[in-house]
């Protein structure tokens, strides 16, 4: 089953490579269907899954999905108003992960002298923030700042429930790490909004989107099939 949907995702991801080289605005029009496209193939890739999304955390899960949907419209029939849209969406898709770590029972904890920074927030978890700090901070409108501050807060706070998730280390590891991507990626995206618009910023910050919603799906469907065997074994003895 996966292996259905991640080639149908990447196909799909190719096809914009080459819908880059049509005129502009059929360019942006048939790279949004295809985006949309993509997002209801991660969508259904979950669902058949967790079907018929028994808890909260699969629905919340599953709008983080769809909320891209919703970027891909805006970019059609309200182009004006994708620069911020942008932003506030993925804003709210990385506050629904903290809600959903918070749901998996992550508590950040501080523990006396032996609390690191590092421990909590790994160099790479920083690079996007550096990134954002030397290359957009100083160029972007005030309004635009204020709200890419807020973007980066919530990006820390979820990053770092993601460190505390109490489940094994490789499903915390690749969670985080789709965390971390898909920040980077919107980054990415933002600089290209806010900065200077650059070819390779299309095709780039897309393949690592699409690579960290993978890894999450991916991520939170072994999460639940860990936590149903475990059950199991303790209903077992």
């Amino acid at each position: 089953m996966n292996t259905r949907y991640i080639t149908a995702t990447l196909l799909l991801l190719i096809s914009e490579f080459f819908l880059i080289e049509l005129p502009e605005k059929e360019s942006v029009f048939w790279i949004a269907i295809a985006r949309i496209i993509a997002a209801i193939v991660l969508t259904v890739w979950y669902y058949q899954h967790r079907k018929p999304l028994s808890t909260l955390i699969d629905k919340l899960f599953i709008l983080t999905l769809i909320i891209p949907v919703l970027i891909s419209l805006c970019v059609i029939f309200f182009p004006p108003l994708i620069r911020d849209f942008n932003l506030i969406a993925h804003a709210c898709i990385v506050c629904l992960w903290a809600v959903i770590f918070r749901l998996m029972g992550s508590k950040i904890r501080i523990e006396g002298s032996s609390y690191k920074l590092l421990k909590i927030v790994p160099i790479y978890a920083l690079v996007p923030i550096l990134f954002y700090i030397f290359s957009l901070h100083a160029l972007v409108p005030y309004l635009d700042k204020i709200l890419l501050i807020i973007y980066t807060f919530i990006y820390l706070y979820a990053n770092t429930l993601a460190s505390f998730l109490p489940i094994n280390e490789t499903d915390k590891f690749w969670i985080r790490w789709g965390v971390i991507l898909m920040a980077f990626a919107n980054y990415l995206v933002f600089y290209s909004i806010f900065v200077e618009q650059l070819p390779w910023l299309g095709f780039i910050p897309r393949t690592v989107v699409v690579v960290a919603r993978c890894i999450l799906i991916l991520g939170m469907v072994d999460y639940f099939t860990a936590k149903k065997s475990a059950s199991v074994q303790g209903a077992v003895m």
